[in-house]
């Protein structure tokens, strides 16, 4: 079993990738755990499993983790135990702890970032207590619906008859928005499941529109990358930074907004995708989502 951290150090608004790989015969198969969600003050992602075969027969599994640190500071992860089976036998694999530095930002990445009026420091957005494990699986129930939607939307937009035609990014991400209203999270309280749906259309938007990969970054790792490309107007990049920010107030400080609230990110969201739509797009005719 290999464990690896990269990078050793970053500034803690980065997230640091930590991989569990494991080499054997081609019937290899393993069960990668999940990281505490109390280790340290940081944000722990899953990332996708991958399996790759090697010429000589044997296969190279990769479990991958992202970790987001909160504060700077020094952070240790515990030592993990990984369940594999090949062949009829079984057994256990344990990694070493892992200690990393998540460091303050340079002049030069806090200039950058400040083409959002500045990151919000952590403080200003999180309460001292650590994440609870019961708000985690809250959010990962709610991603799970988030997807399952999306999945639906695009089986019932697929034509047995013809070959599937992309749609353009803002014709979906506005489907989206419609399914999200349709769905309506706020009115059964939802609301970090709102949140989490209507902050991955916008993402997911940008990412089709523009070519940023954002999805899978965290809140400020996307600020950032944004403003180095300088792709968005004044305007336009302060909505992303009090919109993205707001996100992470209800999803890290258990912020509750109220309904108005509700219903003004959502109507903002939308102008945004109808704002950056390209120029030949705006006579055309546009359903407004109600």
């Amino acid at each position: 079993m290999e464990s690896v951290l990269a990078p050793p150090e970053t500034p803690y608004h980065r997230a640091f990738v930590y991989s569990l790989i494991a080499e054997g015969d081609a019937s290899l198969e393993c069960e990668f755990p999940d990281l505490p969600a109390d280790a340290g003050q940081m944000e722990v992602r899953r990332l996708a499993q991958e399996s790759e075969f090697n010429k000589d027969g044997t296969v190279r599994i990769t479990q991958r983790y992202a970790l987001d640190p909160i504060f700077p500071g020094q952070y240790v992860l515990p030592p993990l135990t990984v369940v594999w089976r090949s062949g009829g036998a079984e057994g256990l694999l344990a990694t070493p702890p892992v200690a990393f530095h998540a460091r303050e930002l340079t002049a030069g990445e806090a200039e950058a970032a400040a083409v959002f009026e500045g990151i919000a420091p952590p403080d200003a957005v999180l309460p001292p207590p650590r994440v609870s494990t019961r708000l985690w699986l809250i959010m990962a129930g709610a991603l799970v619906a988030a997807a399952a939607a999306v999945l639906a939307i695009r089986r019932f937009r697929r034509s047995p008859d013809a070959p599937e035609v992309a749609a353009p990014p803002w014709d979906v991400a506005l489907n989206r928005l419609r399914e999200l209203e349709r769905r309506n999270l706020p009115g059964t309280g939802k609301i970090d499941a709102y949140y989490v749906d209507l902050s991955a259309i916008l993402r997911y938007y940008i990412e089709d529109r523009f070519h940023i990969h954002a999805p899978e970054q965290t809140t400020p790792e996307f600020l950032d990358t944004a403003a180095q490309r300088r792709i968005f107007s004044e305007e336009q990049q302060h909505f992303l930074a009090e919109f993205l920010r707001q996100c992470d107030r209800v999803k890290f400080a258990r912020l509750q907004p109220g309904m108005d609230d509700m219903d003004a990110h959502f109507k903002q969201v939308r102008h945004f995708i109808k704002d950056t739509m390209p120029r030949e797009t705006e006579d055309a005719p546009l359903e407004e989502a109600a």
